[in-house]
């Protein structure tokens, strides 16, 4: 029987298995962390930025920052065990809460993720950085299925609003564009703004916002949610447990991330509005 190359791909796709692999580069002078799973690959990638208190410290700590102090291993080896347990929500998530995250897990499929040296700063120099260098280095480097149907961007706090002014100002770059508990303030405007000027630009985006109930930005994000409801840009919203803390980043937060991810970049549908 002959195999296409694009089944041999597709079956690679949804081979993801074992433990976090978490690797260290120097990309254009600047540190970069890679975590994706055992395995050849190749998997979707996203890029994933830090909160201000990593990007504050320097371009090392910076890059490490979901390693280091988001969980971002841990929070890959519970998904790619299949089984999402509270602990590994940070006990946030309890009982009958628990089952979504694990119907999501047993499916998850494998993403490659590269978090970059951010700036606290969204300057353009950043900007041409992360389009002009990151993406074409992991594109020719890495375990990952090219194009911008298998690309997102990611961000917690600051992070979050850096992905977000990266991603809506850049449709065509990525699929999906996800944040965790993001500093959304202003930001309606924006999307506003830059859907109506070009709404065919968003018909392929999925974007994820993910906060929580003590969240300093839940508000602002609820309300970045309905903005883009309106305009007709596909969402996935929801509210965990938790403050705007390392303990929500290291559980729902990183968890989430993973999860939305996976199902915006590995093709299958998208996870209902919440």
């Amino acid at each position: 029987m002959r195999i296409s190359a694009g089944l041999i791909v597709l079956l690679l796709a949804t081979t993801a298995s074992g433990k976090a692999i978490v690797e260290t580069f120097t990309v254009g002078d600047k540190p970069l962390v890679v975590v994706r799973p055992e395995g050849p690959g190749p998997w979707p990638v996203v890029y994933a930025l830090p909160g201000l208190g990593e990007m504050k410290r320097g371009p090392r700590i910076s890059s490490h920052g979901w390693v280091t102090h988001y969980g971002l291993r841990e929070a890959m080896n519970a998904v790619l065990r299949g089984n999402v347990t509270s602990k590994d929500l940070q006990g946030l998530v309890k009982g009958d809460k628990l089952k979504p995250y694990r119907d999501r897990a047993a499916r998850f499929k494998g993403l490659v993720i590269v978090c970059p040296a951010t700036p606290v700063k969204l300057k353009a120099s950043f900007r041409t950085y992360l389009i002009d260098t990151v993406i074409p280095w992991a594109e020719r480097t890495l375990p990952i299925r090219r194009g911008p149907a298998f690309r997102g961007i990611d961000g917690i706090s600051l992070g979050g609003r850096h992905a977000l002014r990266i991603g809506l100002a850049r449709p065509e770059l990525f699929k999906a564009i996800g944040t965790e508990q993001a500093a959304a303030r202003g930001l309606s405007s924006l999307a506003n703004r830059l859907v109506r000027a070009r709404p065919a630009a968003f018909a392929h985006l999925k974007v994820g916002l993910i906060t929580s109930k003590h969240d300093g930005f839940r508000e602002p994000v609820r309300k970045l949610n309905r903005t883009l409801t309106r305009l007709g840009v596909s969402t996935y919203f929801t509210v965990t447990p938790g403050r705007h803390d390392k303990r929500f980043a290291r559980g729902p937060g990183a968890v989430e991330m993973l999860l939305f991810h996976d199902t915006a970049l590995n093709r299958r549908s998208s996870q209902p509005r919440r």
